[in-house]
């Protein structure tokens, strides 16, 4: 029999190899049951109880995965609940049942295909990634409108699990069974929860198959990569011990980064350099630090906005920021304020189609538009600021107008604090983002009014080359190693330097080895990332000489293409540190 193999999504490093197991897949009605108006109470009151019920059972399983795993596993759980406690939603279905005369199994469906259309519509992978929330809900409810839906049984024995989409209480249920090897999905991306918690947990994953349920049966042999996003169905002897080989050599180089996490941030000649995370989901931060993270360098908040269908309460921001700030105490935390709008679209707004949205009405620009919603959020980060490391972080600024206008607000939410005799720091750092180049060319201008600056490379390099990198036919020139996207960094660092303010890098450049390096050679210091990268960017400075670093960087300044600078840079560290790209020897 032949083999096939799938390329999809890496979103959890490592290898393995076993047996298939095929889970089944949640599909909601299309069929419309008919009832008379007469019957219209009696079905909403079976919603109604199927909610109590599915309310029960999430209460319970969080009650397990706490045990299991740990309460930041079981925060997911929280966020369901308060779904389910969602007014708006029970609205919602009961307007089907009474306006339709339809079974609560149709305006569940009706519901899930609304909220579909509105996520499907946003081109942002994170927030698209948290329809799955909703999905789960729902999905539970749909099941629990059977008085004694059927139970699956688990033979214990180790599988590689396959499906279509796990949704993200099944995900966290089956992931905590250490009878599973690695995770192999037709959908997903790298922030979906079974993503995040396959990292947490060690557990390779590939997701964004397509077709990968279709194609394997139960018992079908599978190699999974995480590390490439590779999946091989059915492999020959001879590949089997090609990928036997490679995975000994990905857990040796595991254990050897488990070492790095707990070692001190510094390079060879004894240069100080701070690992900081970004994170989407509170219940990451514990993993954050467990990988060598020494703070949050950014914080997300959108995800605020995806756990429900109506908008947060100030204490809804409250209970996540302070939760936040002390798990994460002393230590810094950087609450970014939502970047939502334009391709970013949430339901609870109501914000028109744009014809060029990654130009249009986002981030500060809408949060200075809808300033009674900004004012509930920064409201909330300052009352969760009284333990004084948590950091007010603002999205793509392009000119000093949107700094002066953020300032007269916040000093007015200060100002209703203070008369409230409400406890915060009154001193809290204020840092924009240089994310796109108005904002950079004005680098000595913004810095005066701030405390820190903070560079998200991803947006900025695809504003300033002109490249949408998820654009297959020229993603090709997105080019972080590109002359004139070093020489602006590096301007950017310089001024920062000069100005004595703090300078983070918050991009995908952060979390590169090579791209790391050169940045500690233009005199970058703090680096923000996706947790999972803190080990192997640790790991990759700590191998290397700073005073040589900057030497080969100054020198690769004055060549002419990303290539010629990236040859160059390998070409001179990795002759005399070739620790620094281990990671890239595996690949």
């Amino acid at each position: 029999m032949s083999y096939i193999r799938l390329r999809g999504i890496g979103v959890s490093p490592g290898i393995a190899i076993g047996e298939v197991f095929l889970t089944e897949r949640v599909i909601f009605t299309s069929r419309k049951e008919s009832i008379s108006p007469l019957q219209t109470a009696e079905e909403i009151a079976r919603l109604k109880k199927a909610i109590k019920r599915t309310k029960e059972q999430l209460t319970e399983i969080k009650k397990q995965i706490k045990n299991k795993m740990g309460k930041e596993h079981s925060f997911i759980f929280e966020a369901h609940i308060m779904i389910l406690e969602d007014k708006s939603l029970l609205k919602s279905l009961e307007k089907v049942i009474k306006e339709e005369r339809a079974k609560a199994e149709w305006a569940l469906s009706q519901v899930h295909n609304k909220y579909q259309k509105v996520f499907d519509s946003i081109d942002d992978e994170y927030l698209k990634q948290r329809m799955s929330d909703v999905s789960d809900v729902l999905a539970r409810v749909y099941r629990s409108l059977e008085v004694k839906p059927k139970k699956k049984k688990d033979d214990g024995k180790e599988k590689i699990l396959i499906a279509h989409e796990l949704l993200p209480s099944e995900a966290a249920l089956r992931l905590s069974q250490r009878s599973v090897l690695a995770v192999a999905m037709d959908m997903g991306g790298q922030t979906s929860h079974t993503a995040i918690l396959a990292r947490s947990l060690n557990i390779p994953a590939v997701v964004g198959l397509s077709n990968i349920t279709k194609i394997v049966k139960n018992g079908d042999h599978l190699i999974v990569d995480g590390t490439d996003g590779e999946v091989i169905i059915n492999p020959p002897p001879a590949i089997q011990k090609e990928f036997i080989s490679k995975k000994r050599k990905y857990d040796d180089y595991r254990e050897e980064l488990k070492k790095t996490t707990k070692l001190s941030s510094l390079t060879l000649d004894s240069v100080r350099f701070f690992p900081w995370a970004n994170i989407e989901l509170p219940e990451e931060v514990n993993l954050a630090f467990s990988l060598g993270a020494e703070g949050i360098g950014l914080f997300r908040s959108e995800f605020l906005y995806l756990q429900r269908t109506s908008l947060p309460t100030e204490q809804d921001h409250l209970s996540v920021y302070s939760r936040l700030a002390r798990e994460a105490y002393p230590s810094p935390v950087y609450i970014r304020t939502i970047d939502i709008g334009g391709e970013k679209a949430l339901p609870q707004f109501k914000i028109e189609k744009e014809p060029n949205p990654a130009l249009g009405l986002r981030a500060i620009r809408f949060s200075l538009k809808d300033k009674d919603t900004f004012r509930v959020q920064l409201k909330a980060i300052l009352k969760a600021s009284s333990l004084k490391n948590v950091r007010v972080l603002i999205p793509m600024i392009t000119e000093l107008e949107e700094i002066e206008e953020f300032k007269i607000i916040f000093r007015e939410v200060k100002e209703e604090l203070k008369k409230d005799k409400v406890k915060f720091d009154e001193n809290i750092p204020v840092g924009v983002m240089i994310e796109v180049p108005a904002a950079a060319a004005i680098t000595d201008i913004l810095v005066k009014e701030v405390d820190y600056l903070s560079i998200g490379t991803n947006d900025l390099i695809q504003y300033y080359l002109a490249v949408d990198r998820s654009n297959e036919f020229v993603s090709y020139l997105y080019k972080p190693l590109h002359p004139s996207v070093l020489r602006l960094i590096k301007y950017i660092i310089d001024i920062a330097q000069r100005e004595g303010k703090e300078i983070t890098v918050c991009g995908e450049m952060a979390a590169e080895p090579l791209s790391a390096i050169v940045l500690l050679g233009i005199g970058l210091r703090n680096f923000s990332m996706n947790p999972i990268f803190i080990p192997r960017i640790k790991k990759a400075l700590r191998s290397v000489e700073y005073k040589s670093v900057k030497k080969v960087v100054q020198e690769a300044m004055n060549l002419k293409t990303a290539q010629e600078i990236e040859e160059y840079v390998i070409e001179k560290i990795l002759v005399k540190h070739p620790q620094a790209f281990l990671m890239r020897e595996m690949s």
